[in-house]
């Protein structure tokens, strides 16, 4: 049976679920916020811990009886931030909580076939660093917490410069107002105090368009964004014009860069992910990060490359029986 770890509200997920009903495929999709509120019953004991079970909707499922594992979005607790606020103690408590048990759910599923195996991924600057070691092409890149390091690496990069969060980009929520941590350009300095939070920054590449790539099992399915003639996506094709979309297309990406790009995702041990890359205007292709967990309905649709579909396959492949 194929369990699918994710959170309420997931396009992506209920997409590929369609399908898994459409051929007729057993499968368990457990939230988050599920086991959290009472919705599905979590047991385990740690004298028969491989005995460990959910209870959902009257149906008892043991993890030892799954045999393939999607991880897609596991701990997000939207509807708490919603109702508490993201900064609420109670919110802090639930997802410190939720950390233990979902370590411990991990750990029940160890030696189950995963698609995105949460315990491969690591940071954006070990990925960054193994990025440049496979040779890729990287913005030049420096986390800092000085003002005067700053403006060494300000300089360095004919003053101008980008900062983007050191993790994962997220939105928070302050007085009714709702702020995303999009990629910023800096091209002055003066406000900066002369100590702060350590924060990465990296040179501005001046692009002639964004790809967003969506990896699964060695194949390459590349979008190309025209985001660079608009201002509001020009910095962060995110940042989404809906008045003015930007212009989107298939792309093909050299088979050098796909085989750099293979060879980097096998050795962190990603069976998939959506990739970001800018080609610059100079026609260098460079490596931004990438995001197992990222949406891949954008690439989907416009390119018509069906990938929910393709994500069932692969799931239903994996299974002991097929």
């Amino acid at each position: 049976m194929i369990l699918i770890l994710s959170t309420p509200r997931d396009y992506d997920t209920q997409a590929v679920i369609d399908w898994l009903h459409f051929k007729n495929i057993s499968f368990f999709r457990l939230n988050d916020e599920d086991i959290m509120t009472g919705k599905a019953s979590f047991f385990l004991d740690p004298i028969k811990i491989k005995d460990s079970y959910i209870i959902s909707k009257n149906t008892k499922y043991y993890f030892k009886d799954f045999s393939v594992v999607w991880y897609r979005k596991f701990g997000f607790f939207k509807s708490y931030q919603d109702e508490f606020g993201s900064k609420n103690d109670l919110v802090r408590y639930i997802n410190s909580e939720f950390s233990v048990l979902r370590t411990m759910i991990f750990n029940l599923l160890e030696d189950k076939k995963w698609l995105f195996k949460r315990k491969n991924m690591q940071t954006k600057l070990e990925i960054l660093h193994l990025a440049h070691q496979f040779g890729l092409k990287i913005p030049n890149t420096t986390v800092t917490s000085k003002k005067d390091d700053l403006e060494i690496f300000f300089k360095q990069n004919n003053g101008s410069i980008i900062s983007k969060s050191l993790g994962e980009g997220k939105h928070i929520q302050y007085e009714g107002k709702n702020y995303p941590f999009y990629t910023q350009k800096i091209e002055d300095l003066s406000k900066v105090t002369a100590k702060f939070s350590p924060s990465l920054f990296q040179g501005y590449i001046k692009k002639e368009y964004e790809l967003r790539i969506f990896f699964i099992e060695d194949k390459f399915y590349s979008m190309v964004i025209f985001s660079q003639s608009n201002e509001k996506t020009k910095i962060d094709f995110r940042n989404y014009d809906f008045d003015n979309p930007n212009r989107v297309a298939r792309y093909k990406l050299p088979s050098t860069v796909e085989e750099k790009l293979s060879n980097l995702m096998k050795h962190i041990g990603l069976n998939t992910g959506s990739i970001d890359i800018i080609k610059s205007v100079d026609g260098n292709y460079y490596f931004l990060e990438v995001n197992p967990s990222g949406q891949f309905g954008m690439t989907s649709f416009p390119c018509n490359y069906n990938l929910h579909k393709k994500v069932a396959n692969y799931l239903i492949k994996k299974l002991d029986y097929i």
